[in-house]
């Protein structure tokens, strides 16, 4: 009898050791459970916070990838890394092609001017031409067609600065027209 009270002591202890283990296992499991769901919490409120950015917009998307590049680089694991990493992606790409879309159209802007000095020089000799051969009604006319493709480029001029024939040219244009109206 004694030893059956023993065994059942005995099986208590270890019914109560395993109720502990059981307890204490539950705890760790619930904080590591409130931890992980509080980490996630705390990224996906990161992710909120980084401004988002308009497809047009080439700053804002460089500035929206840096920050999630950031955060992908500074936490590994976490459930919504995958969504993130696909969004940089779609965000890489978007962004080279508005850097290439911003190249063909500086290339194509640099194109005009050049096509207009070309025009304009252009003009400019045939209104040369025009005005050595005593041509002078013809002459005006590709003066003002050379003046007219300068000033189309705008306020920057060509390559940085003001069509360097533009003063002169405008000179020859108020002495053609001088020369008509002496003429009438």
């Amino acid at each position: 009898m004694i030893r059956d009270a023993n065994f059942e002591d005995l099986r208590r202890a270890a019914n109560r050791r395993r109720l502990v283990h059981l307890v204490i296992g539950c705890t760790l499991l619930s904080m590591l459970l409130t931890l992980g769901v509080t980490r996630e919490v705390s990224i996906y409120r990161e992710v909120r916070e980084i401004q988002a950015a308009e497809g047009h917009d080439l700053q804002a998307l460089e500035r929206r990838h840096a920050a999630l590049d950031r955060l992908v680089k500074a936490r590994h694991f976490w459930t919504g890394a995958f969504g993130v990493r696909k969004e940089l992606t779609q965000l890489t790409l978007a962004i080279a092609e508005l850097r290439r879309a911003t190249e063909a159209r500086a290339m194509e802007q640099q194109r005009e001017v050049k096509q207009h000095c070309e025009e304009a020089e252009l003009e400019r000799i045939r209104g040369l031409v025009a005005a050595e051969r005593g041509q002078y009604p013809k002459a005006l006319v590709h003066f003002r067609a050379a003046l007219r493709s300068a000033e189309l480029v705008g306020p920057r001029g060509f390559e940085g600065g003001a069509w360097a024939h533009r003063d002169q040219v405008i000179s020859d244009i108020e002495a053609l027209e001088a020369w008509e109206e002496r003429r009438r």
